[in-house]
């Protein structure tokens, strides 16, 4: 009886039945490869061994803000003809940008439509823009407080904006809500408040917007400062972590709250600290009313 053998399939072949999507394109590499045209990737997503990372180049859109993966946050490479995915540098970006979309914070304030009709008003935009353009790189926080409508979230906002920019995760905290979550979680979830808790404390950059906002304007708990005192003592003997905060307590009423808090506060902010006395005048919301 006639034996038959079963032919040793080629490295190509192989590759084929195991990508079945690369079929249609076999033949116009074949062509580009007669052509000397392949692109490297090409060459490597068609079975060619590399030992390094060959990245696939991304769909760039208009006004496409990261080149590298196309705003995707991801970037596909090509190793030893089989295909993998890693993180870009700007999915920080993109996910900051996302939470504060969901959190309602405005994308929209900017430094461009700042409004400097006062003194303080083009006092807080030179700092924040002092602070945003590399003043932050000094290990140095920025701080506004004080009168209700004056700007401190347009402000600040602006400056999370600017250093966004540069793919700098930035994550962003409404006191009055996340810690709201935190205190109702810290003994029924543990792993869950360890989690949120940590990302608080060593997010790259963080924006607490509000400091110890409260419902109905009641004066913080024991358990708010706690909180805080984590969240910021952490941050406070980190340099390399940038604080953001706006709050409607001047440093000095953060002090009489708990000196511990405000003076870590106010020591970080040094150069970078705006706050504005209690004056209704300054309250935008009702003059714009």
């Amino acid at each position: 009886m006639e034996q038959t053998t079963t032919p040793v399939k080629t490295w190509i072949e192989n590759l084929l039945e195991l990508n079945p999507g690369l079929r249609h394109s076999r033949q116009l590499y074949e062509q580009r490869k007669k052509e000397g045209k392949l692109e490297l990737w090409e060459r490597c997503r068609l079975g060619e061994v590399f030992q390094s990372k060959i990245y696939e180049p991304p769909t760039l859109k208009e006004n496409c803000r990261c080149e590298l993966c196309g705003d995707v946050g991801y970037r596909t490479y090509w190793q030893n003809g089989y295909q993998f995915a890693e993180e870009c540098e700007c999915l920080s970006r993109i996910q900051s940008e996302e939470k504060m979309r969901k959190s309602g914070a405005n994308r929209e304030m900017t430094f461009n439509n700042w409004q400097s009709d006062f003194d303080y008003q083009i006092e807080m935009a030179a700092k924040a823009y002092e602070f945003a353009t590399g003043g932050y790189r000094s290990g140095q926080w920025f701080f506004t407080g004080g009168q209700v409508g004056c700007g401190k979230t347009h402000i600040c906002t602006a400056v999370i904006n600017e250093l966004m920019k540069t793919n700098i995760g930035c994550r962003y905290m409404m006191w009055r809500d996340e810690a709201v979550t935190l205190k109702a979680i810290i003994n029924s979830d543990q792993s869950e408040y360890y989690n949120k808790l940590q990302e608080l404390k060593t997010a790259p950059v963080l924006y607490i917007d509000d400091l110890f906002k409260t419902q109905n304007g009641k004066e913080p708990t024991q358990a708010d400062v706690n909180l805080a005192f984590s969240v910021i003592n952490y941050r406070y003997q980190d340099k390399l972590r940038t604080t953001i905060i706006s709050c409607e307590y001047l440093t000095s009423e953060l002090m009489a709250i708990d000196e511990a808090v405000g003076s870590r506060i106010f020591e970080r902010s040094k150069g970078f600290r705006v706050e504005i006395k209690k004056d209704q005048s300054k309250n935008y919301r009702v003059l714009m009313g």
